[in-house]
């Protein structure tokens, strides 16, 4: 049995992108046998966490920049290093895989001599990363032209290793209707640009679209909670779900897994990131847009190969724009048909155990 670590967070601004993935790769390694512990800073995160039955050691929290991510100064990466060090010893940790963008090469080496592996989950390719394991699982991964740190470093890149969740895997081909009757709305598990709220107005105020139902899916990050529960109360067809109890604590909320809200969907506005790779097993066909630098490259690729279709950055949507690409999505069934079907051809559902497999071999080679 290894003993394995996750340094993770997940907010209001920040999104819960890394902290799902990581749950998924963590649930992944718990029905392996392996006992697992996770470092987190912000209260969402650790909720959500803690909800999965994973134990949580809270790191101190620092300020955050205006995208949202936690940053920390040199001095503050050292301290934050020194107190995972000293947890890591006292648990007597086997591997540490960490999921944050606030990282250095210097923070990493502080790591490293301490467990027997340390992985570092990535999306951008920032720089060449001092850790034993890079795990990328989107599409983009094998794009991003990796140099091993070292001849030793273990690379685990594109969606073979994409850490898709349980409730995603084995789902049956999608049977597309011709007739779209229900669009789903999700910026992930937070919305810090009140995005939902102006794609739900373009939607209300347009005659070929107000009836549709629009399953709007409200994040545990979301501070907008009451105007939207307010807007579903005006109108019978906006109707909120949520995937856990915390965002689902008002009657106004519905508690549902989310691919049951995908299924059950014809189609969908979403934020780029790994939310496409859950609508992709659905076989949900997607207008994506981007949220944040590390989505671009997903959503441009993904638009490139078919798999959704790009409507560029969140700040330059404009109602027309909407409008036009959902109704030309809705009026097009081949299209939705071509686009379902491959999606479900993308992802198998078993990434996480192939990392786990990975990671243990790795762990016993040495």
């Amino acid at each position: 049995m290894l003993r394995v670590a996750f340094r993770a967070d997940g907010g209001k601004n920040v999104g819960m992108g890394h902290i799902m993935r990581c749950l998924s790769l963590a649930n992944a390694f718990r029905r392996d046998g392996h006992k697992v512990y996770f470092f987190s800073k912000a209260d969402a995160g650790i909720e959500v966490i803690q909800n999965e039955k994973f134990d949580v050691v809270r790191l101190p929290s620092v300020a955050q920049n205006t995208e949202g991510f936690f940053y920390g100064s040199p001095a503050e990466l050292t301290a934050e290093a020194a107190a995972v060090v000293s947890w890591l010893h006292s648990q007597q940790i086997d591997v540490l895989v960490v999921d944050t963008y606030n990282v250095t090469n210097e923070y990493f080496q502080l790591l490293k001599p301490h467990v027997k592996k340390l992985a570092y989950i990535d999306d951008i390719n920032k720089f060449s990363y001092a850790v034993d394991i890079i795990v990328n699982g989107n599409i983009t991964g094998k794009y991003l032209e990796y140099r091993q740190y070292d001849g030793q470093q273990l690379l685990l890149l594109g969606s073979t290793y994409n850490m898709i969740r349980d409730e995603f895997q084995n789902l049956p081909a999608r049977n597309v209707r011709k007739q779209v009757a229900e669009i789903m709305i999700t910026t992930g598990g937070a919305d810090p640009y009140n995005l939902t709220n102006k794609l739900l107005a373009i939607l209300l105020h347009n005659q070929q679209l107000k009836t549709l139902r629009m399953n709007v899916l409200v994040g545990s990050g979301f501070t907008n909670v009451e105007h939207l529960i307010n807007m579903s109360r005006n109108h019978d067809n906006v109707v909120l779900y949520a995937n856990s109890v915390m965002s689902a604590s008002s009657p106004a909320i519905t508690y549902s897994n989310i691919s049951d809200i995908m299924l059950r969907s014809d189609l969908a506005l979403s934020a780029g990131g790994s939310t496409l790779y859950e609508f992709a097993a659905c076989g949900t066909p997607v207008l994506a847009f981007v949220l944040a630098d590390n989505q671009e490259f997903i959503v441009q690729k993904m638009d490139e190969l078919g798999y959704v279709q790009s409507m560029g950055w969140y700040n330059q949507l404009d109602d027309n724009q909407v409008v036009n690409a959902l109704l030309n999505l809705m009026n097009n069934f081949e299209k939705r048909q071509e686009m379902s079907f491959k999606g479900q051809r993308l992802v198998d559902g078993r990434g996480t155990e192939r990392i786990v497999k990975s990671i243990i071999n790795s762990v016993q080679a040495n």
